[in-house]
């Protein structure tokens, strides 16, 4: 699993399950990292909404320094938290952690036209409700 997509939708599966286990701390932990790597696909409205839902639960959180996500990976401060994060839950323990879960990937992502309308599915969020909270597509995938 070495598609930044597939690395995406891991940490997604992980966030939501957090999410249903009351974990919010965990969550969000979860939900930085993949709000890193949707920016770095060029996924903004996913990485966006990673975001508000961490801003949600945590107004004071560091991610809401920066107007945007891309904005965040250009600063010292974020990417220290940002590593912090990530030796927590590394690629490796995150894909252990989603097994003892029994999530079945398999093909999953074939069932989508686009990454964003993949990554949107995970989060819980239609296209259309991306477009009311942020805008068209901008067609950066």
């Amino acid at each position: 699993m070495s598609e930044p997509i597939d690395i995406l939708a891991l940490y997604l599966h992980l966030a939501t399950a957090s999410e249903k286990r009351y974990r919010p701390h965990v969550r969000d932990r979860l939900l930085v990292i993949a709000a890193s790597i949707a920016a770095r696909c060029r996924l903004t409205r996913i990485a966006e909404h990673c975001k508000s839902k961490i801003l949600d639960h945590n107004p004071h959180h560091l991610i809401g320094r920066w107007e945007s996500v891309e904005g965040a990976l250009e600063d010292s401060d974020f990417l220290h938290l940002l590593r912090s994060v990530q030796r927590q839950y590394p690629q490796e323990k995150a894909e252990r952690l989603l097994e003892t879960l029994g999530v079945e990937r398999g093909l999953e992502r074939d069932a989508y036209y686009t990454d964003e309308e993949f990554a949107a599915s995970l989060l819980g969020v239609s296209l259309a409700e991306l477009d009311n909270l942020y805008g068209p597509w901008s067609g950066n995938q």
